[in-house]
């Protein structure tokens, strides 16, 4: 199974959420915990699920 680290928390995680907090920004993962405080601000945008395991 793969992991990635958090932009945020910078801990590692199977599960991750590929968004943009700035406009016009770069994209970064971020953990589920971390996605949620970042889904309060005013240039959220959601760009995907990266998983570590395939199915």
């Amino acid at each position: 199974m793969k992991t990635k680290i958090c932009h945020k928390c910078t801990e590692e995680h199977t599960t991750l959420f590929r968004i943009q907090i700035q406009r016009k920004g770069p994209w970064v993962f971020v953990c589920e915990t971390c996605c949620l405080h970042y889904k309060k601000g005013p240039f959220y945008r959601y760009g995907g699920t990266w998983k570590g395991y395939r199915h």
